[in-house]
């Protein structure tokens, strides 16, 4: 039931990605890109909150469960540096499966969404760069990741 949600907030943003691609005035889409990458942003921290919550779930102690939780429930602006940190928490093994597997490419989409959106949020959006092809490809490279994460946190690992 979990990742039926991650799967349905992943259409939604494709959709709208979609829908985004349709504007031919530039302004629009640079406005609609931050919006995007605050989405986009979001959509990481709930896979990650997900994926580990069906990790646990019903193989672990209920105050295990419940600390795991509440720890992620404050995990947010999730850039490589974090994101590394907590597999390696987890798991050793998940870090380097994940490290292996990511591109430097990939590794820079993902810093460059949540320093982006950092910005935005913080309404210092007149210092965001953010284009909406810029968005495009930041997307594309964090559905990847979500691919690589979605092999990783599995319970035979």
């Amino acid at each position: 039931m979990r990742l039926q949600r991650l799967e349905l907030q992943e259409k939604r943003l494709d959709n709208l990605f979609e829908k985004v691609s349709t504007f031919e005035e530039n302004e629009i889409k640079s406005h609609l890109a931050k919006y995007l990458c605050i989405q986009t942003s979001g959509y990481l921290e709930n896979v990650i909150k997900e994926l580990i919550a069906e990790y646990h779930d019903g193989t672990c102690k209920k105050n295990t469960e419940y600390f795991v939780n509440q720890k992620l429930r404050h995990f947010t602006n999730v850039d490589n540096k974090k994101l590394e940190y907590l597999l390696n928490s987890f798991n050793v093994k998940w870090f380097d499966m994940y490290f292996d597997k990511i591109s430097d490419r990939q590794h820079q989409s993902l810093n460059s969404i949540v320093s982006q959106r950092h910005l935005i949020s913080h309404g210092r959006e007149s210092m965001s760069n953010i284009s909406f092809l810029n968005m495009v490809q930041y997307y594309d490279d964090l559905k990847e990741i979500v691919k690589v994460l979605r092999l990783v946190i599995q319970k035979s690992n």
